[in-house]
Parts: structure tokens; C-alpha cells; sequence
């Protein structure tokens, strides 16, 4: 008789996305996309916005909004990453800082979201 196999659950429970230019409708659009494509309870988000050349309230807005979306969605999480330290400054700026796990590269976001505080 045949050995029975668990079958491994190819549900995508990570993404990284790298934003470029500006953060707009439409790179917002992208970005929820990609949610919407996530499986699973705890799915995580890495969201490289180290080349966005613009980003205004409106796009730090959507990023908090999409990071609720990622935790309401099956307790997932979403984290930022920024190689020059911009969008550190503009949390900063908008009392926002700590609110949105942020790393300097994608393997320090990958491993700050395998074994989350808290």
C-alpha cells in the first residue's frame, strides 16, 4: 500500500514589492493587488520603497492603511524597507515613527517579520 503524503501548502504566504518613482493610485492599486493575492493566515508584506523619488502625505496615508489591511486580513504584517532613510524622516515628520516596522534591507525585514515583538 502506497505511503500517504502530507501535501505542502503552496498558498503564497510572503511578497516583496519595490516601488519606484512616486506613490500614487496606481502603485497603490499595485500594492493592494498583491495583498489581495496573499493566503493564509499571517501572510507578510515587504513593501522596498527605497526608490520612490515622491513620497506625500497622501502615499504615508496609504501605507498605514495598507498595513492595517495586511493585520485585519489574518493578522498578517507588512514592513517597510528604506536603504537611504528617507521615509524615516517623513514618519518622523508625521509623528508616525515606530508606527511601521521599517529595515534597511529586505533580509532584515524578512527576518524582522519571521519572529515579530511582541
Amino acid at each position: 500500500m502506497a505511503e500517504r503524503r502530507e501535501v505542502p501548502d503552496f498558498r503564497r504566504s510572503w511578497a516583496i514589492i519595490a516601488l519606484s518613482g512616486s506613490l500614487d493610485d496606481a502603485t497603490v492599486d499595485q500594492v493592494e493587488r498583491e495583498i489581495q493575492q496573499l493566503g493564509g493566515e499571517g501572510a507578510r508584506l515587504i513593501v522596498d520603497i527605497s526608490e520612490l523619488h515622491f513620497l506625500d502625505d497622501f502615499g504615508v496615508d496609504m501605507l498605514v492603511l495598507l498595513a492595517h489591511h495586511m493585520h485585519r486580513r489574518g493578522g498578517g504584517l507588512m514592513a517597510l524597507v528604506d536603504r537611504h532613510g528617507y521615509i524615516r524622516q517623513i514618519l518622523g515628520e508625521a509623528g508616525l515613527e515606530g508606527l511601521l516596522p521599517l529595515f534597511p534591507s529586505v533580509a532584515e525585514a524578512m527576518r524582522g517579520l519571521e519572529d515579530p515583538p511582541g
